[in-house]
């Protein structure tokens, strides 16, 4: 018999093929790509082992065609795709449709070519380009930047008709891009803490294990990642860098530019084409330093030596549709096959972390303070039961807000929640807005023009002139959002500057980098937005930070919720005080008594876990004890519960405690009914066992739409 392939289908399909490899001069290797029929139609698959039999006999199809003949995939790439799929309990073939390019799904060649560096021939005067008006833009940008390489051309998406022509004219020159990994030390004495974590980190670079670095804001943690980094580049080997959002990939990718002149970027605003030429680039070893978001954890490194998760606890590495994974987790795991270490990075690290910490399974570095003469702020808790609020914030604050701009400061005004209005209501018979199609109040929106809108499923309606129920004009908005602030802000203090932050107004990264580095620059203005404005951006001139309706997230139903608003609290707060002054953060509360806000406002972070994870060990939820949830959607809300509760009926373990059927936090949205059920047990191995009789046992129905979610990020 001819030598045999197991092939791994990118579809949600749950097993690998066999298929016959047919006498020709290209043989197929573990980690490259077939092209193979499958059905009544051809895929192209990763091949994720070579046997000499197959069950099935003789009656095997043959692959049509070898795509790689060298591994495309690494072994601990292919061991980690199958460890997802049973952690996660996920059809093998849509793990390796999650982790592959698109454009490799295609069959696309990884030819990967020297890069080129670009540049005008010296001493050419600027032509005159006539009706050239490319080429003279082209030409322009180039004497701006100096010089510029293939892929930031392909960044630029800059036509290479365009440079070919400038070329054929003799006005460019080109050469081929050697290693430019030259480290430029940074003009700043490392603090104490500091060296400590990057000895103590630099000590085991051969060996597995996760280094918690716990900073607070300000403190350098980028500093440690970057000096841990050098020595990895210096031992031959490659290093990746998780951000959370693409937001914050600019930003990143700059600071470690400046510190070693090059580095790759990974994240889905670039096109196919562009993420599958650094893609492949990185497998060949080209790039040394990548930074990227949650799908970067699976590029295939040539000689990967380390990884570094920042701010590990943002919810943005769990993917909440499709293969629900953690790319923080998954770091952690691919770490351990590679054997080499992961920092996990963050000022509020995870309770999920910090648990890991406790059992001695995790390294812990603590950074306790900023460098120079930087201070933490102070807290402050307002209580404004009863209160007057101008503009949605309390007269108190706004005159904190001017005694602040009348230092030349910046002030930051958080409020979680974009738009003009939470809501729209009758005065006379009570009624709300709602979406038609899902079971949520729409949301007032006065820019770019007045309209209600739905958050769950976008769709626009206008705004009523008077109630649809008792036809009352006593139509009134409720809930102050940024629109709102904004506009409220602005007529109190015209004269100043001011800036919105949400989806709405910086749809972009671009944007968002943009509005940050004139940030940087401006002095006195006042910043209104949402939590993109705590994801590490450094504002150096802050000294007020202000948030707005907290009181939401510690009286939630969701579990999480309290640790999530403490976590945006601290992380926003750490935008105040970043330079010689120190800053304020005020906190607006009608339930200024509650025992975790006071926890955290009185002894920070660490005093909010420390109450956080007393509540969670009485209501036996993670990190003590570890949770699955079983989800479902359809057209009919009887047959969602239905096939849930088949489901758990399923299960014969006294380790295992179920709850639900329950609807969802909300329970429709797009006029498909979401109900969700949970399991919780002290056993995680026992967790899996019932999941897998339950992954196994369950009926295929195209009416529902159903996932199991292990480790959940939340339970909405």
């Amino acid at each position: 018999m001819n030598q045999i392939v197991k092939v791994a289908i990118p579809r949600p399909v749950w097993q690998v093929y066999d298929y016959q490899v047919p006498d020709s001069d290209a043989l197929p290797v573990v980690g490259g790509r077939v092209r193979v029929p499958f059905g009544h139609s051809v895929a192209i698959g990763v091949v994720t082992s070579l046997e000499s039999e197959s069950e099935f006999g003789s009656k095997l199809k043959s692959i049509d065609h070898v795509v790689d003949e060298e591994e495309l995939l690494s072994l601990d790439l292919l061991r980690l795709a199958f460890w997802m799929a049973d952690y996660y309990h996920f059809p093998i073939g849509a793990v390796f449709e999650t982790m592959l390019p698109t454009e490799a799904m295609r069959g696309r060649k990884t030819n990967v070519e020297p890069q080129k560096r670009w540049s005008i021939q010296p001493n050419k005067e600027t032509p005159a380009f006539k009706n050239a008006h490319r080429q003279a833009e082209l030409w322009n940008l180039l004497k701006d930047r100096k010089s510029l390489t293939d892929s930031e051309f392909q960044e630029l998406r800059a036509d290479k008709q365009v440079l070919s022509a400038l070329l054929r004219k003799d006005m460019v020159q080109w050469e081929y891009v050697e290693d430019e990994y030259e480290y430029r030390p940074a003009g700043f004495e490392l603090s104490a803490e500091q060296d400590t974590a990057i000895q103590s980190i630099t000590d085991q670079l051969d060996t597995f294990g996760v280094h918690v670095l716990d900073g607070v804001t300000g403190s350098g943690k980028t500093e440690v990642y970057i000096q841990v980094i050098k020595q990895v580049l210096e031992a031959g080997k490659q290093a990746l860098v998780l951000v959370p959002e693409i937001s914050l990939t600019p930003q990143t990718s700059d600071t470690f530019k400046s510190r070693f002149g090059n580095v790759a970027v990974l994240h889905s605003m670039k096109t196919n084409v562009q993420r599958f030429d650094v893609w492949t680039r990185i497998g060949s070893g080209e790039h040394r330093i990548v930074i990227g978001t949650r799908s970067a954890i699976f590029a295939p490194f040539k000689d990967l030596g380390l990884i570094v998760v920042d701010e590990e606890h943002d919810t943005s590495y769990k993917q909440d549709d499709s293969l629900r994974y953690s790319a923080r987790d998954m770091a952690v795991v691919r770490a351990s096959f590679l054997q080499v270490p992961c920092i996990l990075g963050s000022a509020t690290p995870s309770l999920e972390t910090l648990h890991n910490v406790d059992r001695k399974s995790y390294l812990l570095h603590k950074l306790w303070h900023r460098p120079g003469t930087a201070e933490m702020p102070r807290f402050n808790v307002l209580d404004i039961r009863g209160h007057f609020l101008e503009a949605g914030l309390s007269p108190v604050l706004v005159a904190k807000i001017k005694q602040h701009l009348d230092t030349d400061a910046q002030v930051l005004i958080l409020i979680n929640r974009r738009g003009y209005a939470r809501t729209v209501y009758c005065l006379d018979c009570g009624w709300r807005a709602t979406c038609d199609d899902c079971d949520v109040k729409l949301t007032l929106h006065e820019t770019p023009r007045t309209e209600l809108r739905c958050h769950q499923c976008e769709r626009r309606y206008r705004v009523h002139e008077s109630c649809p129920v008792c036809e009352s004009s006593r139509i009134r908005s409720f809930g102050a959002a940024t629109q709102q602030i904004e506009e409220n802000i602005g007529s109190l203090f015209s004269g100043v500057p001011l800036y919105r932050v949400d989806s709405d107004s910086t749809s972009t990264s671009t944007k968002l980098e943009r509005l940050f580095r004139d940030l940087r620059a401006e002095r006195k203005c006042i910043l209104v937005g949402t939590q993109m404005l705590a994801k590490g951006h450094h504002l150096p001139n802050v000294t007020l930070v202000v948030v707005v309706d907290a009181d939401a997230g510690f009286m939630s139903s969701d579990f999480r919720a309290p640790e999530r608003v403490a976590q945006l609290i601290v992380q926003v707060a750490g935008r105040a005080g970043r330079a010689e002054r120190r800053g304020e953060v005020w906190i607006q509360s009608v339930d200024p008594d509650n025992p975790l806000l006071q926890a955290l406002t009185r002894d920070g972070y660490e005093g909010f876990v420390k109450s956080e994870q007393i509540e969670r060990r009485i209501a036996s939820m993670p990190p003590c004890t570890h949770l699955a949830l079983l989800r479902a959607e359809g057209s009919n809300a009887e047959e969602q519960e239905l096939f849930l509760k088949d489901r758990l009926d399923e299960i014969d373990s006294p380790q295992i405690e179920t709850f639900g059927p329950v609807p969802a936090p909300i329970a429709r949205v797009s006029n498909r009914w979401r109900y969700q059920a949970a399991l919780i047990s002290d056993s995680r191995a026992e967790l899996h066992k019932s999941l897998r009789t339950i992954e196994r046992h369950s009926p295929v129905r195209s009416k529902i739409r159903w996932s199991i979610d292990v480790d959940p990020s939340g339970m909405s």
